[in-house]
């Protein structure tokens, strides 16, 4: 936006709820926190378009408020418009601005704010749903990956990496003992692998994995399936528990979890060093998982929630997770 004193009241709304939005995070362990930036907020020294380009490459949400049509905000949101996915950039402007759009900006969906008492409401509940979108997207726009091709089938036997299988920037990684090893203790944030950048829907899955490097009596292995996010309420997750229970995490419409963990087995005496057997179906039908010969089946149609297609995320969490093998066909 242009640095003019009328718009230090957008800019501080805007502010004002992302940091907000950004403290309810805590509760689910997301570190380092989302930041958020305006240039003459910045400290450092330096050229200022060196750090207009740094800024805006490494964001992940920007916000481009284009009324006046300010010649520089233009130029800065033309490179962010290169630079992006359209869905990190969005476009504001105050409703009582009526100049006329650029030609190719006009078919852009504008957000608009009115700061009036019932305005500002308004717009700090638009500014919400937009980094909340880009909170859950964060994690799984991070990098290229590998192409997946059905039917898969990894195995870490001779002790080879296989980068069809993501994890994190920050997540721990390496081939041991016929096995990738992978998770954060400190950070659940960061502790999950990914089987690519594919969104399924239906398949069948089997994997055998493993606890390494136990560190909390809740610690868990498992796997998110149609995964949006690592959160509980976006995905249904299978996994087994140090104590040997096994439960399964289902999304509902129900405040504030939104989700509910179902207990498949109490606790049972198991093998931490061992490899556990995971086996997965899920279709139009129904959800059918098994852990160690354990099999419950869930009919879709009674689920409380269903997402379409998502990824398939190995999750853990109080451990590091090593997988031995992976097996997925449609």
């Amino acid at each position: 936006m242009p640095f003019e004193s009328r718009f230090n009241t957008v800019a501080d709304l805007v502010q004002s709820t992302v940091v907000a939005i950004c403290e309810q995070l805590k509760n689910f362990g997301f570190e380092p926190l989302p930041q958020i930036q305006r240039l003459d907020w910045v400290t450092s020294s330096g050229v200022i378009q060196s750090q207009i380009w740094n800024e805006i490459y490494e964001a992940d949400l920007i916000f481009c408020d284009v009324t006046g049509y300010n010649a520089n905000v233009m130029f800065e949101a033309g490179v962010c418009g290169a630079w992006k996915h359209i869905q990190q950039v969005v476009f504001i402007r105050d409703h009582f601005y009526k100049g006329q759009s650029p030609f190719d900006l006009a078919p852009i969906r504008y957000t608009e704010y009115e700061l009036t008492s019932e305005g500002v409401n308004k717009f700090r509940q638009k500014i919400e749903q937009h980094v909340r979108n880009a909170m859950i997207a964060f994690p799984d726009m991070k990098s290229d990956v590998a192409p997946i091709h059905l039917p898969l089938h990894i195995k870490f036997e001779h002790g080879q990496d296989d980068l069809r299988i993501f994890t994190p920037p920050f997540a721990h990684r390496r081939v041991i003992s016929y096995a990738l090893e992978f998770g954060s203790i400190a950070f659940f944030s960061h502790s999950w692998a990914s089987i690519g950048k594919r969104a399924f829907l239906n398949f069948s899955m089997h994997f055998r994995a493993r606890f390494s490097n136990i560190l909390s009596e809740g610690a868990f292995i498992g796997v998110g399936l149609r995964s949006q996010h690592f959160f509980a309420n976006f995905a249904h997750i299978l996994y087994l528990k140090r104590d040997g229970s096994i439960i399964l995490t289902e999304p509902n419409e129900v405040s504030p979890a939104f989700y509910v963990d179902t207990q498949l087995r109490g606790i049972t005496p198991i093998d931490l060093a061992s490899f556990h057997e995971f086996r997965i179906r899920f279709d139009e039908n129904e959800l059918s998982v098994e852990v160690d010969g354990h099999k419950t089946t869930k009919q879709v149609a009674q689920m409380p929630k269903v997402f379409g297609p998502g990824l398939i995320r190995l999750q853990s969490y109080g451990s590091w997770m090593a997988v031995g093998e992976i097996q997925i066909s449609e």
